[in-house]
């Protein structure tokens, strides 16, 4: 029998150092996935990820949104960024929404918690989140410690425009 392979965290070069921070975060909320996302017109793409579930989300891979289209199940991170406000669902295969999202039938994360992430004009540039397999809540002190990154991924974007990996070649 082999040992799993372990996973990697990995980032774009504009946030390599908050690379600790997200797999300190993914161990003390117990969750398979945190993920720093960029928003583009048709796609939500990591830019950051740690936990678990980095055999699935690696830096540079996108998610087709379902825009307009009311044939698809739209994506956790695109509702975020679409209304700029936060997202909890604590079961996906009981949300009327987000029932058969990719996500829960491609990964098998059903569990999400998403905040948006501005520039410093203030526009929604992508999200921060964690996913899980399991349906929980997070509490209060959880969610604070989700709102503090995104103060810190807000802070490196304010500095660096292209943290993200707005240009492709920053991706790492």
């Amino acid at each position: 029998m082999t040992a799993p392979e372990p996973h990697a965290t990995d980032t774009t070069s504009g946030l390599a150092g908050i690379a600790s921070t997200l797999e300190d975060i993914a161990a003390r909320l117990n969750v398979k996935s945190v993920l720093v996302m960029r928003s583009e017109p048709d796609s939500m793409v990591v830019a950051a990820t740690a936990g678990e579930a980095t055999k699935h989300y690696t830096v540079g891979a996108a998610g087709k949104k379902a825009g307009a289209d009311d044939t698809r199940i739209p994506l956790y991170c695109e509702r975020v960024v679409d209304t700029d406000s936060e997202l909890f669902v604590r079961d996906s295969r009981a949300d009327a929404t987000f029932a058969g999202n990719e996500d829960e039938t491609d990964f098998g994360l059903h569990n999400y918690f998403g905040l948006a992430v501005h520039d410093s004009t203030g526009n929604v540039v992508g999200t921060v989140c964690v996913l899980d397999d399991r349906p929980r809540d997070y509490t209060d002190d959880q969610r604070h410690e989700l709102r503090r990154l995104r103060s810190e991924i807000e802070a490196v974007v304010s500095q660096d425009a292209t943290a993200l990996g707005l240009d492709l070649g920053e991706v790492s």
